[in-house]
């Protein structure tokens, strides 16, 4: 409710919480004179309303404007540090830990330094309550990452060393609290945590091993994983103790989801270390990788190997093509191996999503070790499995591949296609019709800018061969469902019809729906709704949807909207600005693409077409 009334009376509603505040305020003041016991609680309501809304309280404090801010001295002197000083209400105390670094940013230096301090002090005392001592713990990753490194460089040490003493007596449920606090902390001072390896290690690979099936904890283990990884004073140490124990885990469980989640763990590691790898990855891992993916069935397992197998071949190519089997297969003909069975018409399209990003890496860093044909082979069997994909979510995974070749070698890349056959159809219109379908369905920064781009470079040939092909145009308006409610009988009943039109018309249009929907200022925004509220909101043909699902008493991110139609938190919550996958691989960054201004790409292209 809090945060609803911030969206929707940003304006006033400072001044209502600075009101609020100071009655109840004068309401715990009043309790306390009285020695009621409940004092406690109306504070900590304070602070808890208020920290909800804790961003907002930020951004008032940078602007000088604000004639509604709360005055902070204040609610320190009457509400925070009373409660920080009173042992007897636990959960009070911790509130104030949890509170003062939720809006650390906003607080005077010394305050917060003195807030740190305690926080770190307060985690490793093994004499304070559990709810002091697990708030300590919150507060202590809030301000590692809130606050400049030089406010808890000096804390560092003993924030890790106290978060390493509490993690193995949590139970499952609040670990994940620790060890994000934790990972926060390692991040503040690289040279304090290469000191500190042997008990990060530890810690984060020994509960992995405790709950290796939890999904949030590993993926908080993986995350630190990878820091290690790219600590240069830390890392052969890390990966010494902890690829052992990946390897043991890999080779002893028949669990699909402990076998994935070690693989995840892996890729960590690779992606996370230096280039070329160390020799224990490709001589000791990597056999034991590939048999695992040989074997497995489980969607999960071969989706994380996808994945894991395009970081070896991203970080070492050469290491991956020299190596050999006791049979003289190299490491590339297994992973080619590999691909072809995700690609086969057996396989489902679920276990293959990552597949596409695989085969990228593969053209992208392996050219000078594969023969020319059997690149273009590679390439025939992706566009084969293309054909005769259903889901919008594998089409969308695969279209990215052609698009990073048509932005280098556009007229080669359509010669080749040209001469694919499959049945009646080319390999070229095969590509350009799914494209031109699941275009709004790529998903990520940069995939997103390299398929605009590509279409542009596919324009600019004028190529007859292109011009020939017949796309889907604008919906025809089916008479049959007018002004009805269509359920998915009557879909099947009276199936939308569509014109059709030319692909260089198609090209256009669904560039100008790009250039509507602002790729860039969309990404650059970080809003709660990530890019999928404007994606969502045009459809496929580049035309706006008027579909009864989607009117606004239905809108999932609708702010004022009854709590049964809100999406899931997660959908609303802040998501740090990562809305690409790829947005920390070293070869996208590097790609002068990523970079590019992708208005003014189309801007210009519309001006010189």
């Amino acid at each position: 409710l809090l945060q609803a009334l911030d969206m929707a009376f940003a304006q006033t509603l400072p001044s209502a919480m600075r009101w609020a505040t100071q009655e109840h305020t004068k309401l715990a003041q009043q309790l306390r004179q009285q020695e009621n016991s409940n004092w406690w609680l109306v504070s900590e309501a304070i602070l808890w309303a208020i920290g909800t809304l804790s961003s907002s309280i930020i951004s008032e404090h940078e602007s000088s404007t604000s004639g509604g801010q709360l005055d902070l001295g204040v609610l320190f002197e009457s509400n925070v540090w009373p409660l920080a000083q009173c042992a007897t209400f636990p959960y009070g105390q911790g509130r104030a830990f949890i509170f003062a670094s939720s809006i650390a940013q906003a607080l005077p230096a010394n305050i917060a330094a003195a807030f740190a301090e305690a926080s770190s002090q307060a985690v490793a005392d093994i004499q304070l309550h559990s709810a002091v001592r697990l708030s300590a713990v919150r507060a202590a990753g809030n301000f590692c990452r809130l606050l400049p490194p030089e406010l808890v460089k000096s804390h560092q040490g003993t924030f890790i060393s106290g978060l390493a003493s509490v993690i193995p007596q949590l139970s499952e449920d609040s670990a994940h609290v620790a060890l994000d606090a934790m990972h926060a902390a390692l991040r503040v001072d690289h040279d304090i945590t290469a000191s500190l390896e042997p008990v990060i290690s530890q810690v984060a690979i020994g509960i992995w091993q405790r709950y290796p099936s939890d999904v949030l904890l590993t993926s908080i283990v993986i995350d630190i994983v990878e820091d290690m990884a790219r600590n240069s004073q830390a890392s052969d140490a890390f990966a010494q103790r902890a690829l052992p124990i990946i390897g043991a885990t890999l080779s002893q469980s028949s669990d699909g989801m402990v076998i994935s989640s070690g693989i995840d763990l892996l890729s960590g590691l690779v992606k996370g270390g230096p280039s070329p790898m160390p020799n224990g990855y490709t001589d000791a891992i990597f056999p034991l990788l590939m048999r695992i993916l040989s074997t497995s069935t489980d969607g999960e397992v071969l989706q994380s190997g996808q994945a894991c197998l395009k970081y070896f071949v991203q970080k070492d190519a050469q290491r991956v093509a020299e190596w050999r089997d006791d049979k003289g297969v190299s490491g590339l003909d297994h992973i080619i191996r590999f691909v072809a069975v995700m690609l086969s018409p057996d396989s489902s399209e679920s276990s293959a999503l990552f597949v596409g990003d695989l085969v990228a890496k593969i053209v992208q860093k392996c050219s000078s070790f594969i023969a020319g044909d059997v690149l273009a082979e590679l390439i025939r069997v992706v566009t084969a499995r293309l054909a005769t994909a259903h889901t919008s979510s594998f089409c969308s995974s695969l279209l990215p591949l052609y698009a990073q070749l048509v932005v280098r070698h556009p007229s080669e890349v359509v010669d080749l296609l040209d001469g694919m056959h499959f049945g009646d159809r080319t390999g070229l219109y095969i590509v350009l019709t799914t494209w031109f379908k699941n275009y709004l369905d790529i998903q990520g920064y940069y995939s997103r800018k390299v398929s605009a781009i590509a279409l542009t470079r596919i324009f600019a040939l004028g190529d007859p061969r292109i011009s020939a092909i017949i796309a889907q145009g604008d919906i025809i308006p089916n008479s049959e469902n007018k002004g009805k409610i269509v359920t998915r009988s009557m879909s099947r009943s009276h199936p939308d019809q569509y014109t059709q039109i030319p692909a260089m018309a198609k090209i256009v249009k669904l560039l100008l729906a790009e250039l509507e929907l602002d790729v860039e200022g969309t990404f650059a925004r970080q809003s709660a709704a990530g890019s999928g509220a404007a994606v969502d909101d045009v459809d496929q043909d580049g035309d706006e949807e008027d579909d009864w699902e989607d009117d606004a008493e239905f809108d999932a991110l609708d702010e004022m909207a009854s709590a049964g139609k809100y999406a899931y938190l997660s959908d609303l919550m802040d998501d740090e600005g990562d809305f690409d996958d790829h947005d920390d691989d070293e070869d996208i960054i590097e790609d002068p693409i990523y970079s590019q201004d992708l208005n003014e790409h189309l801007s210009a292209f519309f001006n010189q077409a």
